[in-house]
């Protein structure tokens, strides 16, 4: 069902269309059902208006996050089902201007931390329930170029892929995953920096030594 693997936000409207927390809903939603779904489906699910979810759905379309998969015709009305984007999805900021990346990152952070809340709702209402198998959870640094960075979340969504798109059975659980990686490129700064700056005291330190040993040697002369 992976309609495209990787999905890249450049522009602070996309940003804007992608990190309203009613839209993310939305998107959930359509993750829920597991297969492609008319906005019928989703909102009955969400216990909405059909038109009000129309709306978003057509917003989140305009940017490539849902499409449509197929249509099927019910009672004599076409009835249109979408797929929702299940790849990798990436934010970049190279392409705005710097008068409104504040902006931007108000709405990248607006849309990550309705993200965490979700799954941490979920995770948390998973946990209280009475499955032995509730949850689990995993924190690193990891340490890699971008080169690298891209290549370990190619790899996570290829690993996942099989189990995207199973139906639920005696012997398998729905599970919840939400992978977010960000690198902390102020800590490398100041890690290169720190570097830069002991390299130029041992370069000083050497040189001071090299001219006490020529003061030396004019000395003994």
């Amino acid at each position: 069902m992976n309609n495209e693997s990787k999905k890249t936000l450049t522009t602070l409207e996309e940003i804007k269309i992608f990190s309203d927390p009613y839209r993310l809903r939305i998107m959930k939603t359509f993750v829920d059902f597991g297969r492609p779904a008319t906005v019928k489906e989703v909102a009955d699910r969400m216990g909405e208006v059909p038109a009000k979810v129309y709306y978003h759905v057509k917003k989140l379309e305009s940017i490539g996050l849902v499409s449509i998969d197929h249509t099927e015709v019910i009672n004599g009305i076409v009835a249109k089902y979408y797929l929702y984007h299940d790849g990798e999805i990436e934010i970049q900021s190279a392409e705005i201007q710097p008068e409104m990346r504040g902006a931007y990152w108000s709405n990248v952070r607006r849309m990550l931390a309705e993200q965490f809340d979700q799954v941490k709702e979920r995770f948390l209402r998973r946990a209280g329930g009475s499955s032995a198998e509730t949850g689990r959870f995993m924190q690193n640094a990891l340490y890699m170029t971008q080169e690298e960075a891209q290549e370990v979340f190619r790899q996570l969504n290829e690993l996942l892929e099989p189990f995207k798109h199973r139906d639920s059975g005696e012997n398998r659980l729905s599970y919840d995953i939400f992978i977010a990686m960000g690198a902390d490129k102020e800590k490398a700064e100041d890690e290169k920096q720190a570097k830069k700056a002991k390299k130029a005291k041992t370069d000083r330190l050497e040189k001071d030594g090299k001219k006490a040993k020529r003061a030396d040697d004019n000395t003994t002369e």
